[in-house]
């Protein structure tokens, strides 16, 4: 398969991203990987990072290991208790304790809305975080480390306020952008647990609902049950946030038989710590979608995505980022 006309070349395209890692002020990590070809668009592919979120994929595939194995039932009922609810993202804390899902059910609310509350009941339902740890290692991921549940007291709409809880001192899970660029790849190739998992997983990262991050330079996006069309690329990825990380990894599959493309693109340990869609990271890996797209199927993302964020230079002067010594200028 030839590289498309009109395409970045891998040094332009790596030039790119020398630009994005330049302005940014923290790490840039991306693994990028053209599943038909071979060819790879990296930077700092191998320096760990946290995951947020996207280590919800690899719990994923922990479930589905252990439903083959019979030790979880997918149809099963499971009950929310007061003691599951767990703030962040998601929607399973806000609702009263007793709602019933099925372990599937969790699994889709963990990926496409990225319900934290789901998350740590399927942690508990694999035994806590040492067996899963176990079980990523079994699938041949050691390199995906997760150190604790998700940590987040809940909103008070349905709980009682809880104690305060002691914020963890370890991210929520440690890995690499190849690693996890090499589970998504692996998907494609139907070899994690078997092909029928593999496809399952794939089909639900589809519905994944934030598509503020890598494709958030896309003209366009198919709609999760469409294929790729002459304008729109199909993606099946999960996002992760924490105050100063966002990640994303996924599956890039290209209009016209243009291939798939596996990637993990990630902008971690950033002064920004803004939660909005105008925050450092989400333009950052914004321009890392662009770069990658533009590298293998060019004319499909905006050729430029303008600045939103200061530069660090004028994080000091900007009203927003005063430190507490320095009397405000608004």
């Amino acid at each position: 398969m030839s590289t498309p006309t009109g395409a970045l070349d891998s040094d332009a395209a790596r030039n790119a991203i020398a630009a994005v890692a330049k302005g940014c002020s923290g790490h840039v990590g991306l693994a990028a990987r053209h599943l038909d070809t071979g060819e790879e668009l990296t930077w700092n592919p191998d320096a760990a990072i946290q995951t947020a979120s996207t280590v919800k994929v690899a719990i994923y595939a922990e479930v589905l290991r252990q439903s083959r194995l019979g030790l979880v039932g997918l149809d099963a009922r499971v009950t929310t208790r007061p003691a599951d609810l767990t703030g962040g993202s998601g929607v399973l804390a806000l609702l009263r304790p007793g709602a019933a899902c099925t372990v599937a059910d969790l699994c889709t609310l963990m990926i496409v809305v990225s319900d934290n509350t789901a998350t740590n009941m399927l942690i508990d339902l694999l035994g806590g975080v040492a067996a899963v740890n176990r079980g990523m290692a079994s699938l041949g991921y050691p390199g995906i480390r997760l150190d604790h549940k998700v940590s987040i007291p809940p909103p008070p709409l349905v709980a009682a306020a809880p104690p305060p809880r002691r914020p963890p001192a370890a991210p929520l899970a440690m890995a690499t952008p190849a690693e996890l660029c090499r589970l998504l790849a692996d998907l494609h190739a139907g070899s994690v647990v078997d092909r029928a998992a593999s496809a399952q997983m794939i089909t639900t990262l589809r519905y994944q609902q934030d598509k503020s991050l890598f494709p958030r330079a896309y003209l366009e996006v198919a709609a999760p049950e469409e294929p790729p069309g002459p304008r729109d690329p199909a993606i099946a990825h999960k996002t992760g946030c924490v105050s100063d990380c966002r990640a994303d990894t996924g599956l890039l599959d290209l209009p016209e038989d243009g291939g798939t493309i596996a990637y993990c693109a990630v902008a971690d340990r950033l002064a920004d710590q803004t939660m909005t869609a105008l925050a450092e990271r989400d333009e950052i890996l914004g321009r890392l979608g662009a770069i990658v797209l533009a590298r293998w199927r060019p004319g499909l993302a905006r050729p430029s995505v303008p600045s939103i964020w200061p530069a660090r230079s004028e994080l000091r002067r900007s009203v927003w980022y005063d430190p507490p010594d320095e009397p405000s200028r608004g």
